[in-house]
Order: structure tokens, then C-alpha cells, then sequence
């Protein structure tokens, strides 16, 4: 398929869930895109607890099912715009996923999980970031594109167009705008010499608690044909020292 029509059909797939509630969100005219991040930043703890946060450390299990987890992850980041994923599964390698600035941070040891059931952690890593994002100058455009229902709630679909790479939608709750459910693109080449793949990949915010001045949700599921591959937050520590050597490439 060519580059042109892998994007259409993304493009499709993302947008498909709202297109019948686009014509009667635009009919409601109360909110905007704007009012809806401001309402998350004010559900996740308020515009000053994100932007008095310089630095975090999470970490915990993940797996597709948490009794028998598939290894542990830690999340590190660092105001304004560097963080890295670090996944080690068990008897497999680790992997660091994440950006410095403008910069990829990718590695892996031999073995690594890079990818997990045709996710790959950079699905996951932006998850995490997305929790934290409140400047959002780094997007050429964010708008609202209609509504659509997630996990029996109504949502709020709103597209985020980086300056960089590719749109991801986001859902965000009618009621109280936490963060629901967000769709990004998942690129893909097995071999430098063959095409690459792209397809969308789903991913599930849920049971939302507080983690000192944060709501942050305890559970991201990366939804996989196989089941949900869920990160589970466990330890949440907020501006705490973190070394330089974490951010290494």
C-alpha cells in the first residue's frame, strides 16, 4: 500500500468513532478545544501542581495480565520536554524509549522489548507524557472533531496535529475531562529494505487516582488483539533527583 493510502485509512480509522457526533458537537457550540484541556489540567490537579512539577519517577508492573506481569517499566521526566520509558522483561533485555528536547532517545540491550505484540513503547512512553503535557506550543493545531462513547462515557474527541510526526486523537470525559482514550500510529519496518507498516493502536486511561498533587490513572491499557498489554502504576515520586546518565542515548 502506498504512503498516501496507509495515512487515508489511519486517518479513517481514527476519525470513524465520531463522524455521526461531529455535526451535533459543532451544533452544541458551547466548548471549544481550548476549554477542554484547561478543564483536564484543572481534573489532574490544577495549571501551577503542572507546572510546579520538575521532575517525576514512576514505576511498575506490566503485562497482559498484572498476577503474571510480563516484567516492570520506570518513567522518568524532566521539565520541560525530556523523559524516558525503561522497560526490562523478564528473562528478555531492556529497552529506553523517550526524547531529549527534539531528540529520539532509542536502545535496547539484546533481547529488548521494543515491541510488545505489534506495540511498540513509544505507544506507551507518549501515554505517560501526555499526563504531564500542559504547554502545548509544540502542536501546529489542536481542534475538536466530534464525540464518541468510551467504556459506556461520553467523550470528547479532540485532534492534536504535532509540528513533527503524526495526529493523535485524544478523549477526554464530558463530565469531568480526564484523559479516556487516546489513538496514535504505530510505525512499523521489519527489515530496512522492506516497506514500512502503519496502523493505528488504541490506548485506555482508567481508574484514576491521586498521586500526591497529580490525578493520574493507575492503569494504561494498550489495547492488542490478544488482550490489553496494561502498565499499572505503582510509585509515583515527584520532583525528585534524576541523573543525567537516565537521558543518555
Amino acid at each position: 500500500m502506498k504512503r498516501t493510502g496507509i495515512f487515508l485509512a489511519l486517518a479513517f480509522l481514527c476519525l470513524r468513532p465520531n463522524i455521526s457526533a461531529q455535526k451535533s458537537a459543532a451544533h452544541e457550540g458551547s466548548i471549544s478545544a481550548a476549554k477542554i484541556l484547561e478543564g483536564n489540567l484543572a481534573a489532574t490537579g490544577g495549571l501551577d501542581a503542572h507546572k510546579a512539577l520538575s521532575t517525576l519517577k514512576a514505576t511498575g508492573d506490566f503485562g497482559f495480565s498484572l498476577r503474571h506481569p510480563l516484567g516492570d517499566y520506570m518513567f522518568s521526566y524532566r521539565a520541560p520536554a525530556t523523559d524516558v520509558l525503561e522497560v526490562q522483561m523478564i528473562s528478555h533485555g531492556s529497552s529506553w524509549t523517550g526524547r531529549r528536547d527534539d531528540h529520539l532517545i532509542r536502545r535496547s540491550t539484546v533481547e529488548g522489548a521494543e515491541m510488545i505484540n505489534g506495540a511498540g513503547m513509544e505507544i506507551v512512553e507518549e501515554c505517560l507524557r501526555s499526563l504531564l503535557e500542559w504547554d502545548i506550543r509544540d502542536y501546529s493545531k489542536i481542534e475538536l472533531i466530534g464525540r464518541a462513547q468510551v467504556e459506556n462515557r461520553w467523550a470528547l474527541a479532540v485532534r492534536f496535529s504535532p509540528k513533527k510526526g503524526d495526529a493523535q486523537v485524544r478523549y477526554y470525559d464530558m463530565e469531568n475531562y480526564l484523559l479516556l482514550r487516546m489513538d496514535q500510529v504505530q510505525r512499523f519496518r521489519q527489515a530496512k529494505d522492506l516497506p514500512e507498516m502503519a496502523y493505528a493502536v488504541t490506548s485506555y486511561f482508567r481508574d484514576y487516582r491521586q498521586y500526591g498533587a497529580l490525578k493520574l490513572p493507575e492503569h494504561i491499557a494498550v489495547s492488542r488483539s490478544v488482550g490489553d498489554l496494561i502498565f499499572e502504576l505503582g510509585s509515583v515520586n515527584a520532583n525528585v533527583e534524576i541523573p543525567d546518565s537516565v537521558f543518555k542515548d
